[in-house]
C-alpha cells in the first residue's frame, strides 16, 4: 500500500468516528428531550386528605330547644279575704314541707304552710295590705326534680316514641343523658320567627337535674329516634351527587376510583352504606375539582 491509500483510509476512518459521534450526541439529546417532555406531562399526584372506613353506629335525632321547668310547682294563694302580713321570705330560700310562709289576718292569724320541701321560686305578692281570697303570693317547688319541654314539628314527633334516649347539651354544662317520658296528643299552631305557620306538639323529658340548675333554662335536646349498629359509616364529607346517586371516591392502588353508593340513611357527619363500600376501605375527603377518575393521590 503506498502512501496515498494510507492518508485516504485513515481520512474514511476519521470521518466515520466523526459521524459515529454525532450520531450518539443526536441520540442523546432526543432521548434528553423526550424525557423533559415525559416530566412535563405525566399525570401529578394530587394532595388529598383520605379516611378509612369503619363499622360503627348511627343514630338519627330530632333536635330542638327546650326549657327546664320544676315538675311539681305550688302556687300559694291566699286562702280568704284579710290583711296579708309582710312576707319574710326571699326567691331562693329554702322551705320545709308545712313551714309557715306567709300570714294572712282574718278574724285570726292565719297561717300559709308550704305544701313541699322545695325553693322559693317566685314571690308575687311582698309588702303587707289587704288582699282578696285566691290572689297568688308565691311559688314553690323542688328544684331537684326538674323536667325538660321541648315543641316538636309534628311530622317529627310521629318518629318518637316514649323510652327514647335525650341528649340535653347547650344549657352551660356538661351533656345530661334523658329519656322521654310523654308526647302530648293534641298538637297547636305556632308561627315561627320566619312567619311561617307551624303545627308542633309538646314533648315532656325526664332527666337527672344537676345542682346548678334552675328552673327555665334553655337547653338543646337530641331526641333519638332511629339507632343501626354495626354499620359502614362513609363520612358524609367524602359524599358527592352523581345524577340520582350517592358516590365517593377511594384509593385503589394509590389512585382515585370513583364509587356510586346505596346508601340507607344520614345522620350528622355519616352516612349508612348498604353497597359500594367495605370495612377498612380508602376514601377521599372534600373531593375538589381536582380529584377525578383514576388521578394519582399523595398522601
Amino acid at each position: 500500500m503506498n502512501l496515498s491509500e494510507t492518508i485516504k483510509r485513515v481520512l474514511s476512518l476519521s470521518n466515520a468516528s466523526v459521524l459515529q459521534k454525532r450520531q450518539v450526541q443526536y441520540g442523546i439529546g432526543i432521548i434528553f428531550i423526550l424525557f423533559l417532555f415525559w416530566i412535563s406531562f405525566r399525570p401529578k399526584k394530587v394532595n388529598a386528605e383520605t379516611h378509612i372506613v369503619q363499622r360503627g353506629t348511627l343514630i338519627q335525632y330530632v333536635e330542638e330547644e327546650g326549657t327546664t321547668r320544676v315538675k311539681e310547682k305550688f302556687n300559694i294563694l291566699s286562702p280568704v279575704n284579710g290583711v296579708l302580713n309582710r312576707v319574710e321570705k326571699n326567691v331562693g330560700d329554702n322551705v320545709k314541707k308545712g313551714e309557715v310562709v306567709a300570714v294572712v289576718d282574718w278574724d285570726y292569724k292565719r297561717e300559709i304552710l308550704s305544701p313541699i320541701s322545695g325553693k322559693i321560686l317566685q314571690i308575687q305578692r311582698e309588702s303587707a295590705g289587704p288582699i282578696t281570697m285566691g290572689n297568688p303570693i308565691m311559688d314553690i317547688g323542688d328544684i331537684s326534680l326538674q323536667e325538660v319541654v321541648t315543641e316538636v314539628l309534628t311530622e317529627e314527633a310521629v318518629k318518637i316514641q316514649a323510652g327514647n334516649p335525650v341528649i340535653l347539651e347547650g344549657w352551660g354544662g356538661d351533656s345530661l343523658q334523658g329519656k322521654v317520658r310523654i308526647i302530648e296528643p293534641e298538637a297547636f299552631k305556632k308561627i315561627s320567627s320566619l312567619g311561617v305557620e307551624e303545627h308542633r306538639v309538646r314533648v315532656l323529658i325526664d332527666f337527672v337535674t344537676p345542682e346548678n340548675m334552675g328552673e327555665g333554662f334553655k337547653v338543646l335536646c337530641k331526641i333519638e329516634t332511629s339507632r343501626e349498629d354495626n354499620s359502614i359509616l362513609a363520612p358524609s364529607s367524602a359524599l358527592f351527587r352523581e345524577g340520582d346517586n350517592w358516590a365517593l371516591f377511594k384509593v385503589v392502588k394509590g389512585k382515585a376510583t370513583k364509587t356510586i353508593l346505596k346508601i340507607r340513611s344520614r345522620s350528622g357527619g355519616y352516612a349508612s352504606v348498604l353497597e359500594g363500600l367495605q370495612e377498612n376501605e380508602e376514601v377521599i375527603l372534600f373531593p375538589g375539582e381536582g380529584i377525578k377518575e383514576g388521578s394519582k393521590i399523595k398522601q
